[in-house]
């Protein structure tokens, strides 16, 4: 009979020296560290599949970051391409992941937590999960406002908001390998950007102090592994509560707190469910990429996202330019992976992009492996907003951003439920 073996491993991809930070439209250089960036690695075998999930302190992951590791995996542990995943945290408190600069330190860091995982594997005793309804934490950023237009709002108390537009998705879903008195292995999904560290320091944000809090919690050490779910249009502002006086990067102490508390009532309530089979599955979307003018092309090829002179200060037209690059860059079209992993009873569907979180609802609500499925969003490659059909003609910056044609993301989820599909037979 086959048995579920797990391990982890993790390796440090702090960067030393001075780097520019992603997740602003203005240069944020540090040289200071207020916590490490890591290489998560949980690797999965039911003897006769494998596979290796790699969770990243970055904004994203850079195509060249995964190619790269797949080619060393498969010279050192055989690895298939469609058995690696690799998705991003998110923390916008990080370097590009597709700077030349640090592509040896962050590729070394995935391929060799990856390794560690692999010689840490051991056999699964029990597999258990849970989810819970975490508020207060997590709000849909994009309201309404009263010129018509839907905008994505920061602050606070702003007299133009009429509505907030779309719904959240507060589930907290946990799934904790038991190996005996071995290492805990955990890995968890919710929507909420990364976005909560503040100021001018690296740091992997809120899903490290999720790892930190549940380990003193649980007193004991712990390796927790956070997958984003889709939250293109999720952030931690709740424009009803302003709270000028809070200390800078307190916040992520709190949201990771918060989850850490969920995730421990998770745990003393948990049910087991089957563990086997393992198996990944692959599959590519083409998608079409939105068209420009010539002299869109002429504007953007001129356009320096850190110069404002460049694009006249009006964020909304910065991030234009920046997509027609992108897109003429790639041509009319561009393959997207899209990945689904099966763990026994439970199912995992891994996208590109900062996906909406309609998205994750609708793939949860059909998935065959429903109730233990989760999606993930930002695997594999940086390609930005992937909003719904709906909110195009609604605008806003997520619209303006995105690469793709209206219907992208639709067709995006539907893939993941086919990739889902052939994993649960």
């Amino acid at each position: 009979m086959a048995t579920l073996k797990v391990g982890a491993g993790r390796r440090d991809i702090t960067p030393s020296g001075p780097v520019d930070m992603r997740g602003s439209f203005s240069r944020r250089p540090t040289t200071v560290v207020n916590d490490p960036l890591h290489a998560r690695a949980i690797y999965f075998e039911d003897g006769d599949e494998r596979a290796a999930l790699v969770t990243l302190d970055l904004i994203a992951c850079a195509r060249e970051l995964l190619d790269e590791s797949r080619e060393r995996l498969a010279a050192s542990l055989q690895l298939e391409p469609h058995q690696l995943m690799i998705c991003a945290t998110h923390t916008h408190s990080a370097p590009a992941p597709g700077s030349p600069d640090h592509r040896d330190l962050f590729v070394s860091g995935i391929c060799g937590a990856v390794e560690d995982a692999a010689a840490d594997a051991r056999e699964v005793t029990a597999l258990k999960t849970g989810r819970r309804l975490v508020y207060g934490i997590s709000f849909n950023r994009r309201a309404w406002q009263a010129d018509g237009t839907v905008g994505m709002y920061f602050g606070y108390e702003s007299p133009d908001i009429v509505l907030l537009d779309g719904p959240t998705d507060p589930i907290l879903g946990l799934l904790s390998f038991e190996r005996g008195d071995d290492l805990p292995v955990m890995l968890a999904n919710y929507s909420l950007h990364a976005c909560t560290a503040g100021g001018g320091q690296m740091s992997a944000d809120f899903p490290a102090a999720f790892e930190d809090c549940l380990r003193e919690n649980l007193m004991r050490p712990v390796h927790l592994q956070f997958t984003n779910s889709p939250c293109g249009n999720i952030n931690h502002c709740d424009l009803s509560g302003p709270a000028p006086n809070q200390p800078r990067g307190i916040h992520r102490h709190r949201v990771g707190g918060i989850l850490a508390e969920h995730a421990s009532k998770i745990l003393g309530s948990a049910t087991e469910i089957g563990a086997v089979p393992v198996r990944a599955v692959s599959k590519t979307l083409t998608a079409t990429c939105r068209t420009y003018t010539d002299e869109e092309l002429e504007a953007a090829l001129a356009c320096d996202i850190y110069d404002s002179s460049t694009w006249g200060g009006d964020m909304l037209e910065a991030t234009k330019k920046l997509r027609v690059k992108r897109c003429h860059e790639w041509g009319p079209t561009h393959d997207l992976e899209i990945q689904a992993l099966r763990i026994g009873e439970a199912g995992f569907a891994f996208m590109p992009g900062e996906d909406y979180v309609e998205f994750a609802i609708d793939i949860k609500k059909r998935s065959p492996l429903y109730p233990h499925t989760y999606a993930v969003e930002l695997s594999g490659e940086d390609v930005n907003y992937i909003p719904t059909r709906e909110a195009f003609p609604e605008g806003g910056y997520t619209v303006f951003a995105c690469r793709f044609e209206p219907g992208t993301g639709e067709a995006m989820a539907q893939t993941a439920l086919d990739a889902l599909t052939e994993a649960a037979q």
